[in-house]
C-alpha cells in the first residue's frame, strides 16, 4: 500500500474518537500514554476558533486557544504532534 507521506493512515491504528465534555487535553495525553495511535478532540466550531486569541502557555507547556470571554476553547500541546 502507497500512502502520501502527507495523508494519516488508520490501517491497524489504536484509535481514540472520545464522546461530548471527553476529548480534553488531559484524556487525550492518558489515552496517547496508554497506547492509542491517534486522538481526537472534541468538535470544534469553526466561528468560536477564529474569534480567538493563540496564547502559549509557558506553565503548562500548551497553546491555548482562548475565547473573547478569557475562556479556553481549544488546549493542545507538543506531545499531540
Amino acid at each position: 500500500m502507497i500512502l502520501n507521506s502527507l495523508s494519516l493512515c488508520y490501517h491497524n491504528k489504536l484509535i481514540l474518537a472520545p464522546m461530548v465534555r471527553v476529548g480534553t487535553l488531559p484524556m487525550r495525553l492518558l489515552a496517547l500514554d496508554y497506547g492509542a495511535d491517534i486522538v481526537y478532540c472534541e468538535e470544534l466550531i469553526d466561528l468560536k476558533m477564529i474569534q480567538c486569541k493563540r496564547v502559549v502557555n509557558e506553565v503548562l507547556s500548551t497553546v491555548d486557544f482562548v475565547a473573547p470571554d478569557d475562556r479556553v476553547v481549544f488546549r493542545t500541546c507538543e506531545r499531540e504532534q
